[in-house]
């Protein structure tokens, strides 16, 4: 089992840090819907249609918005990994 002490001391491997991201991920992606839509009954229609949005597509525009975030911060982090990625046939027997 997958214990805090674990990550901490880099114990886990990439397998998991995946799963953990990618249940990050469904995280934000839910609060930003549930927020984007308690924003909406605050707003007029006419707001809403000023920003190109009507209450029906106003949360996944937000949604979508998140998820292009995230995916631009995963793109950088791996653009500034400091590592080479290395054929098989480059490593020693």
């Amino acid at each position: 089992m997958l214990q805090f002490e674990d990550v901490v001391k880099g114990s886990v491997g990439i397998k998991e840090i995946k799963m953990l991201r990618k249940i990050y991920k469904a995280m934000v992606l839910a609060q930003s819907a549930s927020a984007a839509n308690r924003t909406a009954a605050y707003l007029t229609d006419r707001q809403l249609q000023e920003w190109g949005c009507t209450r029906s597509t106003f949360a996944a525009a937000m949604v979508a918005q998140v998820q292009t975030e995230l995916d631009a911060a995963d793109q950088t982090k791996v653009a500034n990994a400091d590592y080479q990625p290395v054929a098989f046939s480059q490593l020693p027997a």
